[in-house]
């Protein structure tokens, strides 16, 4: 069972270039592809014709064509070419995917559309000051049940222990964490302050010793 009205991230901005990219999201086959202005697009990865991927196909325009009879959808999912037909039919469609490129990252909502509302994404408090500093790596693939995933995510207690070498130091043994419940879900948060960096934001801090706060979500 799957909460399909949310949003969740699909992949990095930066992942998204000039290729269509393929995806799964709550065991659905997604594409995700640029249109000339850089607007990122989620489309149901089958053409109707004969349910071929469309990320094997190219990028047309604002458009994506499919690799085995040349159907082209937009961004809304509509087929807009059907070669060597003389009309196309309505049905000729597929599902489009409210997309929002926020924090770096591309979140998709896997509900009705109708209900997608991008206020609603989690809000990451300093994004965008000048004066804060943001680090972030490469997405990490973990061989288990999604359940596994979510309790580890929201238990960072633990860090203080199983990742004094990473992200984790003795300031994370004294500062509690703060859960917050909502109809959207959970999200446990820390703000450490006036505490030695830990040793993975060392190497991106142009200066040593205590850091006025550190927020971890």
């Amino acid at each position: 069972m799957f909460l399909f009205d949310a949003w969740y991230v699909a992949a990095m901005d930066r992942d998204l270039a000039d290729v269509p990219l393929p995806i799964r999201v709550l065991n659905e086959r997604i594409v995700l592809y640029r249109q000339t202005d850089g607007t990122a697009v989620a489309l149901e990865n089958a053409c109707v014709h004969r349910k071929l991927p469309l990320s094997m196909g190219r990028i047309q325009g604002d458009d994506i064509e499919c690799g085995y009879h040349g159907l082209v959808y937009n961004a809304a999912g509509e087929c807009v070419r059907m070669p060597c037909a003389d009309r196309i039919p309505k049905k000729a469609r597929v599902r489009s995917y409210p997309l929002v490129s926020r924090y770096g990252l591309l979140w998709i909502w896997m509900g009705s559309a109708e209900r997608a509302d991008a206020a609603t994404i989690c809000h990451v408090e300093q994004w965008g000051n000048p004066s804060w500093g943001v680090t972030g790596g490469d997405a990490m693939t973990v061989d288990c049940n999604y359940l596994y995933m979510t309790d580890n995510l929201l238990d960072p207690s633990h860090v203080a222990w199983v990742h004094r070498s990473s992200f984790g130091n003795a300031a994370c043994e004294s500062t509690a964490v703060q859960v917050a419940a909502g109809e959207a879900g959970v999200i446990a948060s820390r703000w450490m302050r006036a505490v030695e960096v830990a040793p993975i934001y060392v190497p991106f801090m142009p200066f040593s010793g205590i850091v006025r706060s550190i927020a971890a979500l």
